[in-house]
């Protein structure tokens, strides 16, 4: 798999990190660090370990979970090339709050804590990205708590769907996919609901001609307007 290399702003989701950042300081950020290469359903990161390096994705998928004291797992979250992860445990030096699990064959730069306190002292601007980025990820998740108070469980799959798919889906001709191999267990937890609750809730999508679930958890949208009014969004 070859290594991805800094390219114009378009290479790289608008909402990542790398996305954010201008040319120079994007290649200044790449340019440190290690290539590590993962494989499928591969733990990257572990939920409560002591290290504190952050991966900085260049291609692949990670989903970003948390364990309960009973065993319990939610996902919280999908990360995509572009993405930091880990980087809370890089800035406060504190165990992992959360489990990354990689989604296929993934590339990244490991970058240890200290090198990247290191480049961000140097380099103020990509601080002030990072704390945006971290920012709109808090915002993100209390949309979703809050939907939990106000939205019925349909809608808040529907909501927590129509925001990864207009993210990071494709248009292919039967709709809008995904792309990601979600169980509907996982986008069901996003939306802050237990796994009894997920297949009724995809159900009630599936009846409505919002969304279509293949078996290789896979998720189709017909017709994203018709979701996106479905959401309530």
């Amino acid at each position: 798999m070859p290594l991805p290399t800094a390219t114009p702003d378009l290479a790289w989701p608008s909402n990542s990190l790398l996305g954010r950042l201008r040319d120079a300081p994007r290649q200044e950020l790449l340019n440190i660090g290690t290539v590590v290469r993962y494989q499928a359903d591969r733990e990257v990161i572990e939920q409560d370990a002591s290290d504190t390096h952050v991966l900085l994705l260049l291609d692949g998928v990670v989903k970003v979970q948390a364990s309960d004291e009973t065993g319990n797992t939610a996902l919280l979250a999908i990360r995509v090339a572009g993405d930091l992860v880990g980087e809370m445990s890089a800035l406060d030096q504190k165990p992992r709050s959360a489990t990354v699990v990689t989604c296929g064959d993934v590339v990244a730069k490991m970058i240890s804590s200290a090198e990247l306190m290191s480049f961000l002292l140097r380099r103020n601007d990509v601080f002030v990205e990072l704390l945006s980025m971290i920012n709109d990820r808090l915002r993100w998740a209390n949309q979703r708590r809050r939907d939990f108070l106000s939205h019925p469980a349909a809608e808040r799959v529907a909501r927590v769907v129509f925001e990864l798919v207009q993210t990071y889906g494709r248009e292919e001709p039967e709709g809008w996919v995904l792309g990601i191999p979600l169980t509907k267990v996982e986008l069901a937890s996003i939306a802050g609901m237990k796994p009894r609750t997920a297949e009724k809730a995809f159900s009630d999508l599936r009846k409505a001609g919002v969304v279509v679930s293949h078996l290789r958890r896979n998720v189709v949208v017909p017709d994203m307007q018709r979701l996106r009014e479905f959401a309530s969004c």
